[in-house]
């Protein structure tokens, strides 16, 4: 069941919960051995303005009872420096080059690296009302290098890690990529990489070696996009760069949807034949377009899609860059909140069919290049980005499965509250339930509406009981 006033709640205990965390100095991790000094190209979709942002990650991890004594801060730093020569690029910078374009210089000045000690046990986070979920308790000093916004893309480290024992014996492992170096799927590869040697501190090389294969996603000549973008429109008014003050400024709140709350928004639709991750999208768009749009407004939905396995040519098993489009939904928002929820969730299906064949990245790469890196068009736009398939908890340093792994908070994006990632997730409050976890972003005025609105679309009938009875 969906239970609107425990997620209220856990937004407020998490900003309610205090204790002391120690931060040490930050320090470059290089790759153990030297690696190639050069520059890498980026590819057209890694270096759009739209993505000029960053990835907030985190894993929560319990004791490790078959070796107690195991630190690790060492383990993890050790591992680092050596996944580090395979992912060499990741140890660099980007430069601006010419024509607005980004490229990657491999100079091996390293990532940044921070340790740190909570008071706090996983028992005490357990107790948290909502359990090991976003939004997290202390979250500023879990990783005190998270950035939000389109701050710090060029010169500056491409990840930041920040490795916090925790009282117990546990740890907390949270870390940010720079957005143009990888997409969510290439930081979930990274990761895993480093969680083998961890394993395995004799291991020789991952278990997937990385590839680079970004000349694969280089415009034709001369580049001829041959669909409209509307994604990439210019915006009614001029777009300014958002700070980290702006993303702060709005609330952090997570909604979870069960099996059976998402077969009961199926039931509206097409049944078993419908995506999850449709019927989840539609219902959030429709309930942030009650809550935040006029009526007369003409909305925008981005749906962005990975095209390792649909597009050729084919991009290489280890390729850890980016390989998202975005393609938009145009409507009015009066008819997405006025018909019903089969409606919305048509028009995410006809988007996502109208890029199936291996024209339409291709026209993506062309459209940039000849229109230069625009950014998303913000004016009524919302995203729904579907990261449920990526396991980060599954992801195994010698401590077992994570409590929690995934993304580390909404806010992700270069406009504030425009993307809301989906992550699998086990509630443990409603007896490990498996399901999935959208991370939100809005007014802070706004949440208690939009939970009302998304109860609404998952149980119309709930409306008329009490709150007591959630």
């Amino acid at each position: 069941m969906y239970r609107r006033a425990t997620e209220l709640q856990s937004s407020k205990m998490a900003s309610m919960l205090s204790f002391p965390v120690h931060v040490r100095r930050p320090e470059l991790v290089r790759p153990e051995t030297t690696t190639p000094r050069e520059f890498k190209y980026l590819s057209n979709i890694d270096d759009q303005i739209g993505v000029r942002n960053h990835l907030p990650f985190v894993h929560l991890y319990p004791p490790n009872k078959s070796s107690p004594a195991q630190d690790p801060v060492v383990l993890i730093k050790e591992a680092l420096a050596k996944v580090l020569v395979y992912y060499y690029p990741v140890a660099g910078r980007l430069r601006n080059s010419d024509n607005g374009k980004l490229v990657v210089d491999c100079c091996g000045e390293g990532v940044a690296f921070r340790e740190a000690d909570a008071d706090i046990s996983t028992a005490q986070l357990r107790k948290m009302d909502g359990g090991f979920k976003p939004p997290f308790p202390m979250w500023d000093r879990l990783l005190v290098d998270d950035i939000w916004g389109s701050c710090s893309i060029t010169d500056s480290p491409l990840l930041h890690i920040q490795v916090t024992r925790l009282a117990c014996g546990g740890f907390v492992l949270a870390y940010i990529f720079n957005h143009c170096i990888c997409d969510a799927y290439g930081a979930y590869m990274f990761i895993t990489a480093l969680s083998e040697f961890c394993l395995n501190t004799d291991r020789k090389a991952p278990s997937t070696l990385p590839s680079w294969g970004r000349e694969i996603l280089k415009p034709r000549t001369p580049p001829i996009p041959s669909y409209p973008h509307p994604e990439y429109d210019v915006p009614n008014h001029p777009s300014k760069t958002c700070t980290s003050t702006d993303f702060k400024r709005l609330a952090q709140t997570s909604i979870f949807f069960s099996t059976s709350n998402i077969s009961a928004l199926k039931n509206q639709l097409n049944g078993p034949k419908t995506s999850d991750f449709t019927a989840v999208a539609a219902c959030l768009w429709r309930a942030r377009t009650r809550t935040s749009m006029k009526p007369n407004s003409v909305i925008r939905f981005l749906i962005p899609l990975d095209t390792r396995s649909r597009t050729k040519p084919s991009l290489p098993k280890g390729y850890y860059g980016n390989a998202l489009v975005f393609p938009c939904v145009i409507a009015k928002a009066e008819e997405v909140v006025g018909k019903p929820l089969s409606y919305a969730a048509s028009l995410i299906s006809e988007a996502k069919r109208g890029v199936m064949g291996d024209e339409h990245r291709a026209s993506v790469l062309d459209f940039i290049e000849a229109n230069g890196r625009r950014g998303f068009c913000p004016d009524g736009a919302f995203a729904v980005t579907d990261m449920s398939r990526l396991r980060f908890e599954n992801i195994d340093f010698g401590w077992g499965p994570a409590l929690f792994g995934g993304v580390a908070r909404a806010g992700i994006g270069s406009h504030p509250g425009m993307f809301t990632p989906l992550i699998g997730y086990k509630n443990e409050e409603e007896e490990a339930l498996e399901g999935i976890l959208a991370l939100v972003s809005l007014p802070m005025e706004s949440v208690d509406r939009f939970h009302m609105e998304v109860r609404k679309e998952i149980d119309p009938a709930a409306l008329l009981k009490p709150i007591s009875a959630l």
